[in-house]
């Protein structure tokens, strides 16, 4: 009898166990099939009054909103679902959600269009009118703020380097000396490394930071150095193959960017930020993202109007 119990409760824990995949598998497939199954659920409510510019848009029934699509935990395309996922992606969907309210639809025919946007096009975009609005690991500065407009910060980080695991003579600015570095082509830190330092062979910087990531791994660079949430996702997406140096060197203030010469729209993003610190909004958005690849939830930065 007692043989047969236990027999009896492996096998009501096997089933239990085959349930709980099945119900994970089922998950996986309902946000593949349905675009508009919300990973994160936010409180952000719908704006009662909206600029001119963000009126017709949402006449019009959709926004573009440019994201990074290659970087783990910021902005990048599951493979298995077609979502776009990351901090930076969450900051469109709180826009959205502000814009439209929390009933809006996301996808190629949805409320919420988001387009691939890399370090070299993203003031090109803004220009155009290809993007409405993005947020793609962009660093407010004085120099870009000529061109576009920018809300925020909605985070602030710093600059660091990833090498191989095994590659142990790597742990500062300084070593970078003489190293073949990979940066992005149109990037605040190619810019940071000729400033800081100059003996880094920043020669060859590469279209953006996955194609950098692969440089590094198969050896061609010595050492990648970005964000350090870009960094991050790299990590947790290879951890037995590269690693973080111990140090960030800069100060990297990410804003939300918008076109240049709109200040009801910069206000409205920078309110729509405020919202989402009080609301609890933002640090879901950060430890569904950024937090699950480890890293620790900081207080939000406040917004610094202009």
């Amino acid at each position: 009898m007692r043989m047969h119990r236990k027999l009896a409760l492996i096998g009501l824990a096997a089933v239990a166990l085959v349930a709980t995949a099945c119900q994970g598998k089922a998950s996986e497939d309902q946000e593949a099939a349905d675009p508009n199954v919300k990973a994160i659920t936010y409180t952000m409510p719908a704006a009662t009054e909206l600029p001119a510019a963000l009126q017709a848009i949402k006449d019009r029934g959709y926004i573009n909103f440019g994201s990074k699509f290659d970087q783990p935990t910021t902005g990048q395309r599951n493979p298995a679902t077609g979502k776009i996922e990351g901090f930076d992606s969450e900051m469109g969907r709180l826009l959205a959600q502000r814009i439209f309210g929390p009933q809006y639809t996301e996808g190629d025919s949805g409320n919420l269009r988001f387009v691939e946007t890399i370090s070299k096009n993203r003031e090109e975009y803004l220009a155009s009118g290809k993007i409405d609005a993005l947020a793609a690991t962009y660093t407010i500065n004085d120099e870009r703020k000529l061109k576009v407009d920018f809300a925020g910060p909605y985070y602030i980080t710093g600059q660091g380097i990833l090498t191989l695991k095994d590659k142990t003579d790597i742990n500062t600015l300084e070593d970078l000396s003489g190293k073949k570095v990979c940066v992005a082509v149109g990037s605040n830190s190619l810019t940071n490394l000729e400033t800081l330092n100059p003996k880094a062979d920043i020669s060859a910087p590469l279209a953006d930071y996955s194609a950098c990531r692969e440089a590094v791994e198969n050896g061609t660079y010595d050492a990648l150095s970005t964000d350090e949430p870009i960094l991050r996702g790299f990590l947790s997406a290879s951890p037995d193959t590269f690693r973080i140096a111990d140090t960030t060197f800069t100060t990297e203030p990410y804003g939300i960017a918008s076109k240049h010469g709109d200040k009801e729209v910069r206000d409205f993003i920078n309110d729509m930020l405020e919202e989402a610190y009080s609301n609890g909004d933002w640090v879901k958005a950060f430890e569904g993202t950024l937090g699950k690849a480890g890293a620790k939830t900081p207080t939000p930065p406040p917004v610094v109007r202009y």
